[in-house]
């Protein structure tokens, strides 16, 4: 009851444990399912690996799902898996294809607010959700480096828990925190088991769809600052050098692509730091 205390480990489970292991199930069979000679079914599950793992998070945090979806909350739990699986439309449209998958699946997401806007604040929004949405894949198109561009995104998903918990709500920072440890189980084992290096990137590009409608969902449902979110979103421009092009000991690769990914996420936080203290 009210005196109980809810033990680490039982915390931890939704938000690490889950999201962990089920991506390692997940990924592992997507890579026997490419060394086996069945790429075009790898090629479409990569981008949803993380979608899948992240459900099992949900799952833990968000113990009110509704199926069929009935709140808003619910939605964002479904609506990823259109924006992910956008990553694999054609080179030539796919900027475009994943724009307009972001914007209409947040807007599914998003149907209260989006009722009471005018005409001219939903096309304001929707070009600025385009654009976004745009940059964020022309960024994550750039990347040849299959182990630092996944340690980039997991240190912006981990400032934006961080910004997220501090300036509104600690559910979302929690489902957050639910992607990052997947992307991190995955890159993990990347590290010992043997996959193609388009299948890593394709895998961090389905975390990012992921984690950028939860930021969405963040900004418009908890009121948490654009600005702080634009900036937890900067490094997705960095292009980080080849595999073959950096001669750089991989723990001092690691360590710059750590840090350069969380000093923007430090000017987010204090940017939504609260004036009053926390406790």
């Amino acid at each position: 009851m009210y005196g109980e205390s809810v033990s680490p480990l039982m915390m931890l489970l939704p938000i690490v444990v889950y999201p962990m292991l089920a991506a390692l199930v997940i990924s592992f069979g997507v890579f026997k399912l490419e060394q086996s000679g069945k790429g075009k079914i790898a090629y479409w599950l990569a981008p949803l690996v993380i979608w899948l793992a992240w459900l099992a998070a949900a799952q833990g945090i968000h113990t009110r799902w509704n199926f069929p979806p009935r709140q808003a909350m619910d939605w964002l739990l479904l609506m990823p898996l259109i924006p992910a699986l956008a990553i694999r439309t054609p080179r030539n449209i796919r900027m475009a294809g994943f724009g307009v998958a972001l914007v209409l699946s947040f807007a599914v997401v998003a149907q209260p607010i989006v009722g009471r806007m005018s005409l001219i604040e939903m096309i304001s929004h929707a070009i600025g959700g385009l654009l976004v949405a745009g940059i964020a894949v022309m960024g994550s198109e750039r990347q040849n480096n299959s182990f630092r561009f996944p340690v980039s995104l997991i240190g912006m998903m981990t400032m934006s828990a961080l910004v997220i918990g501090i300036s509104s709500s600690l559910s979302l920072a929690q489902m957050v925190g639910g992607i990052c440890a997947a992307l991190g189980a995955v890159w993990l084992l990347t590290r010992v088991v043997k996959a193609e290096q388009r299948t890593q990137l394709v895998i961090a590009q389905g975390a990012m769809a992921v984690w950028l409608m939860v930021l969405a969902y963040a900004h418009y449902y908890a009121d948490v600052s654009i600005w702080a979110l634009l900036l937890l979103a900067l490094p997705l421009l960095m292009k980080w050098p080849s595999a073959q092009d950096n001669k750089q000991p991989w723990w001092k690769a690691l360590a710059e692509t750590v840090v350069a990914s969380v000093i923007p996420g430090l000017l987010a936080i204090w940017l939504v730091w609260p004036e009053q203290p926390l406790y």
